[in-house]
């Protein structure tokens, strides 16, 4: 399977045309690593400045307690994670663990800068559809709390 079809695979990149999505692949080229099961690829309070799009396997997000670890999603081909600490900044805000094989597209905040200067087209479109990817994310947040209030 060639690259650009990969990342035809990722709602981040549905917006984008031939020519654009061409030059993306460019990006990736070199920007993937793969990981074992059990592998952890980002663990919660660390310094992060990259995010990670799963182009094969399945990753599990936890947030460890004094209980042990709450499982706040698995995610596979197609989706992403550690978006958070690119774009503002701050610390993982979660423990990421490899669940099977996986191979991941690594998107870091150089990524990103020279997307806005060199080609803002294609930064403009990858951000419209992040935020409602995030907006649908937290969308379903809400809906478990709510329900989780509906159940006490």
């Amino acid at each position: 399977m060639s690259a650009i079809t990969n990342l035809r695979d990722f709602l981040l990149f549905q917006e984008l045309v031939e020519d654009e999505m061409m030059r993306l692949t460019q990006l990736f080229s070199s920007e993937a690593e793969d990981f074992l099961p059990g592998a952890i690829i980002c663990q919660k309070d660390a310094p992060g400045d990259s995010m990670y799009l799963i182009k094969s396997g399945k990753v599990q997000i936890s947030l460890p307690t004094d209980q042990g670890d709450v499982v706040l999603a698995e995610l596979g081909p197609g989706k992403f994670f550690g978006e958070m600490s690119l774009l503002d900044k701050a610390p993982r805000s979660a423990n990421v663990n490899a669940v099977e094989n996986t191979g991941l597209y690594i998107l870091t905040r150089k990524h990103i800068a020279f997307l806005m200067d060199k080609e803002p087209k294609i930064a403009a479109k990858m951000m419209l559809a992040m935020s409602r990817i995030l907006s649908a994310r937290i969308r379903v947040m809400d809906e478990r709390i709510q329900d989780s209030f509906a159940t006490e």
